[in-house]
C-alpha cells in the first residue's frame, strides 16, 4: 500500500516536520523493541512459575495446612487445568507478545544502512576538457545531432541557450512559433564541472544533451533518462543479480545510502520508478563514472529522497549535468542561480 504524506509550508518547513517526524518514529520503534523484550521476560518467568506448579502436581506435594503459597499452587493446578497444556493467563501473554512484535516490525524507521560509500574512490579524468561544443546553432528533428553554423536561419525562430557560470538557461524562441533549432554560445565542461540545464519545456534541453553528448571524450559515463520503462526496470534487476556478491554488497550499500530499501528491492524485484532512478545510478558505481547526465532527477522522489541525491550529488568528484526545474533541489545540489 502506497501511503502519501503532505506537509505543510515551504521546503524548509516540510525538512523541519520530517527531521521531527523521523525523530518521533525512532523513538515508537526503541518503545516497541522495549516492550516486547519486557514481555519476553514476564513470559519467561511466567513460564518457569508454571512448569514448577506442573512438577509438583505430578509429584504428590505435600501441603501443610499453614502453607498458603503450596496451597495456591495447587488450586492454580485445579482452576487452569495445567493437564491439558498452558493456563489461559499463559495464552493471553503469548497475544500480547504477538501483537507488539508485529507494533515493533512495522514501526517506521529510516532505512537499514549497508556497508559502503557512495562514489567508490572515483577520480575526475584526467583530461582538461571533457566536452567542447563550438558556437552555431542545434537543429531540431535531424536525425543525427550536430551543430552548424545556422547560416540562414531567422534568429526569431531559435531557442537560445546562455552559459553563466554553474547554469546554463535556455529560453523559447521570440517568434512565437515552433522553433528550429537551439543557438548555443561555445560550451566547454571539465573534468570537475556541475552544470545545471534549466529551461522550459520545448526550448531544446533534450537535444543539447544529446549534442553533448555526442561530443563528450571516451570515458565512463553514467545517463538516466528523464523516463523509464518497465523493459528497463526488469533489465536492471537482472543486472544487479547477476553481479559478484562483494560488487552487489557495495551497490546496495550505495542504493541504501539514497533512502532506499535493499531488503525491499531483493524481496520484491519490482522498484518503483523512483526507485529504478536510484538503482541505475547505484549499477554504474563499480565502473567508476567519470561523467554523469541525469535529467530530470528528482521525478518519482519523496521529499526526503530528493534531499539526499542533492546532497550526493554535491560531493560528486566528476563532471556533472543535471536537467532540472527544481531550483531548491540544486540549490541543495551546490548550483548557484
Amino acid at each position: 500500500m502506497t501511503v502519501v504524506t503532505t506537509l505543510r509550508g515551504g521546503y524548509s518547513e516540510a525538512s523541519r516536520q520530517m527531521e521531527l517526524r523521523n525523530g518521533a518514529d525512532v523513538a515508537r520503534a526503541d518503545e516497541a523493541r522495549r516492550e516486547v523484550a519486557r514481555l519476553a521476560a514476564v513470559k519467561a518467568q511466567r513460564f518457569a512459575k508454571v512448569q514448577q506448579v506442573e512438577s509438583d502436581k505430578q509429584h504428590g506435594e505435600r501441603v501443610e495446612r499453614k502453607d498458603h503459597d503450596a496451597r495456591n499452587r495447587r488450586q492454580l493446578a485445579k482452576m487452569t487445568g495445567l493437564d491439558r497444556g498452558v493456563t489461559r493467563a499463559y495464552s493471553q501473554l503469548d497475544g500480547r507478545l504477538a501483537a507488539a512484535k508485529r507494533a515493533a516490525d512495522s514501526a517506521s524507521v529510516p532505512a537499514k544502512r549497508y556497508e559502503g560509500v557512495l562514489w567508490m574512490d572515483i577520480e575526475p579524468a584526467r583530461c582538461r576538457e571533457l566536452i567542447r561544443l563550438g558556437p552555431g546553432v542545434i537543429r531540431f528533428g535531424e536525425a543525427s545531432v550536430s551543430v552548424s553554423s545556422g547560416d540562414g536561419e531567422s534568429a526569431d525562430s531559435l531557442c537560445r541557450a546562455a552559459r553563466s557560470g554553474d547554469r546554463i538557461r535556455l529560453s523559447p524562441s521570440e517568434g512565437g512559433g515552433a522553433a528550429a533549432g537551439l543557438m548555443i554560445p561555445a560550451i566547454s565542461i571539465g573534468p570537475r564541472d556541475h552544470i545545471a540545464v534549466t529551461g522550459p519545456n520545448g526550448a531544446g534541453k533534450s537535444s543539447l544533451m544529446g549534442a553533448m553528448l555526442a561530443h563528450a571524450a571516451d570515458v565512463p559515463c553514467l545517463v538516466i533518462a528523464q523516463n523509464t520503462t518497465n523493459e528497463d526496470r526488469v533489465n536492471t534487476m537482472e543486472r544487479l543479480l547477476a553481479l559478484p556478491a562483494e560488487t552487489r554488497t557495495q551497490v546496495l550499500g550505495a542504493y541504501a545510502r539514497l533512502d532506499a530499501d535493499p531488503d525491499r528491492l531483493l524481496a520484491t524485484g519490482r522498484p518503483s520508478p523512483g526507485e529504478l532512478r536510484k538503482l541505475l545510478l547505484c549499477l554504474a558505481l563499480p565502473a567508476k563514472p567519470q561523467l554523469m547526465v541525469l535529467d530530470e532527477p528528482t521525478n518519482h522522489l519523496d521529499l526526503t529522497s530528493k534531499r539526499t541525491l542533492a546532497r550526493l550529488l554535491a560531493e560528486y568528484p566528476g563532471a556533472l549535468i543535471v536537467v532540472s526545474h527544481d531550483e531548491w533541489f540544486l540549490g541543495l545540489a551546490g548550483f548557484g542561480r
